[in-house]
């Protein structure tokens, strides 16, 4: 709201006007109050800065335009002082815009006879230095920061020329050289690094135009040393293109680390360079990076002829799927050891059986398959011992499952066989045959011919038999004294009966002599079964082939009977070999 300029009567008008017209072109910041304080002259400078009018600004008082703040430090400080002493300089004021806004401002003041009329005023010129109080504060924000990232790093900071003269040291020297800042800028660099190092780090000094990093021991205020990093950066400040910038780190313990590192590193290549096993690194890509000098004894190769190239490349074709695949498993993570016996060529050309053992190395950061670390020996001596016990066994289990008189399967392979055939059949939806033979007055020939004519008459018939079938899957066995039994898998009641007449008539082509016998010559009898195996257990197959059997014998045997044509009171016509 305006306010109107007080009356001053005895003020001469013409003065007054020129008053006013040069404070209103004075290209600063004015204005003039009277003894109350009540503003009678704003230049346009003023007007413009604050955004006002001057016919809104005549007559109010000062503090109107001043913050609260600052209002509150006039009346107590700055007031007092100009009526006591009748100047005042540089004061700082915030005042307040029209538009709310508010400016920093120094103000100067003279105090003295109004000269606009009765009693004292006041002349200010104000400056406003807003714009550089807000780049003070952010130059100081920006100082705080950095000093206070300076002093409370651990990494000592340090700016200094290339003299080695120290002009800057942070806080932080204390932890890692036990020195306060002041005593560390009286001492120059070169006398704090071990002597084996100082050449070397002093030339990085003169180093003009890059950042060098370098490791050194520093010598500490006990007498220690400690190994440090430190990355010196050529920096220019006021015009000075002789700085560096130093920041030195304590890596003792990294140092440390490394040193039990290379003592594990050299006794682990001690016992690889030692051992007997062939010890080898490969790369992500599966390529030898390191073999252990056991290689000579093993392949007879040196490690040079090894290095560079890929296991698989000389291993067996036969074994190379089997390695690629343990390899696959190891680089994918779904595994972190795998083993192996696989064959691989010798220098001299043989072929050797070794043992592998393998364990995926990974990187540290990235957790990442970052290659295989491996051993291998010669088992080619075991291997030659475990197949001949291989082929003992073998050997025994099929003398277990012999008949020892006929060469053919026993009793107990027999029924192992049935009951996995029985289920075979039933699994996959197929026929399981059955065929039961029986020398025809057996023990008769026993007693005219004896015993060991008795043996070799079952010998020639067990030929015979087991020659009549031609399927691997077929099995003849010996059911106990002079019966036998063969087993059809995937076959139907007819298909097992032609296959018993052949055997029938391939025993009695075999003219055994036999006189008790109605043919004069030994002869057998046989009865034939079938079934689907869903639909019945085993047992029923060998009681169906059985009752065939006897049947057979009762029509007159050198017969065969089918399981199907035999029923309770039905006649069943045998098939009968002349």
């Amino acid at each position: 709201m305006p306010h109107a300029t007080p009356a001053a009567p005895d003020f001469d008008p013409r003065l007054r006007a020129e008053l006013e017209r040069r404070v209103a072109m004075a290209p600063a910041m004015m204005h003039s109050v009277d003894e109350r304080g009540h503003l009678v002259f704003v230049s346009d400078a003023w007007l413009e800065t604050l955004g006002y009018a001057r016919n809104e600004v005549l007559g109010r008082h000062l503090s109107d335009f001043l913050t609260a703040q600052s209002r509150e430090h006039a009346m107590r400080d700055v007031l007092p002082e100009l009526l006591h002493s009748g100047r005042c300089a540089n004061v700082h004021y915030r005042m307040v815009k029209r538009d709310g806004g508010v400016i920093d401002v120094l103000l100067s003041a003279v105090l003295d006879d109004n000269p606009l009329g009765r009693g004292r005023g006041s002349l200010a010129v104000i400056t406003d230095v807003t714009a550089l109080k807000q780049t003070r504060r952010a130059l100081a924000e920006s100082e705080a920061r950095y000093r206070f990232l300076a002093e409370n790093t651990t990494d000592v900071i340090m700016l200094l020329d290339r003299t080695g003269r120290r002009h800057f040291v942070s806080q932080a020297c204390r932890g890692l050289a036990g020195y306060e800042p002041e005593e560390m800028l009286a001492i120059r660099s070169a006398d704090m690094i071990h002597p084996e190092d100082v050449e070397r780090v002093l030339a990085i000094l003169h180093n003009e135009t890059a950042q060098v990093t370098v490791t050194y021991r520093m010598q500490r205020k006990d007498g220690s040393y400690i190994w440090v990093e430190a990355s010196f950066k050529p920096v220019e400040i006021d015009d000075r293109s002789d700085l560096c910038l130093l920041i030195i780190r304590n890596i003792e313990e990294r140092m440390a680390a490394q040193r039990r590192l290379e003592d594990s590193e050299a006794r682990y290549r001690l016992l690889a360079d030692n051992s007997s096993d062939m010890v080898f690194q490969l790369d992500r890509d599966l390529v030898r990076r390191y073999v252990s000098p056991a290689c000579r004894e093993i392949l007879g190769l040196e490690p040079e002829q090894l290095i560079g190239k890929k296991p698989i490349t000389m291993v067996h074709p036969d074994d190379a799927a089997r390695l690629a695949l343990v390899f696959q498993t190891l680089m994918s993570g779904a595994a972190e050891r795998q083993s192996i016996v696989n064959r691989m060529r010798h220098r001299d050309g043989r072929w050797i059986w070794l043992e592998a053992q393998f364990r995926v190395l990974k990187d540290p950061e990235t957790g990442a398959p970052s290659g295989v670390l491996g051993s291998v020996r010669d088992i080619s001596a075991r291997k030659a011992v475990e197949d001949e016990l291989a082929e003992a066994n073998r050997r025994l289990k099929a003398l277990a499952g012999q008949d020892g008189l006929t060469g053919l399967a026993n009793r107990r392979i027999f029924d192992e066989t049935l009951a996995k055939e029985h289920l075979r059949a039933r699994r996959e939806h197929t026929t399981l045959a059955l065929i039961m033979i029986d020398v025809d007055r057996f023990k008769s020939f026993n007693d005219i011919y004896g015993h060991p004519a008795g043996d070799d008459c079952l010998r020639r018939v067990s030929r015979a038999i087991a020659d009549a079938i031609s399927r691997p899957g077929d099995l003849a066995a010996r059911y106990g004294g002079e019966e036998f039994a063969v087993l059809l898998p995937n076959t139907d009641e007819a298909g097992a009966e032609r296959i018993a007449e052949r055997i029938l008539l391939a025993i009695l082509g075999l003219g055994i002599p036999h006189e008790a016998n109605a043919n004069g010559v030994v002869t057998v009898s046989a009865g034939v079964a079938a079934l689907a195996c869903a639909e019945a257990p085993p047992e029923s197959l060998v009681d169906s082939a059985d009752h065939a059997l006897y049947r057979a014998k009762d029509f007159g045997r050198n017969a065969v009977i089918r399981a199907t044509e035999v029923a309770i009171g039905e006649h069943a016509t045998p098939s009968a070999v002349a």
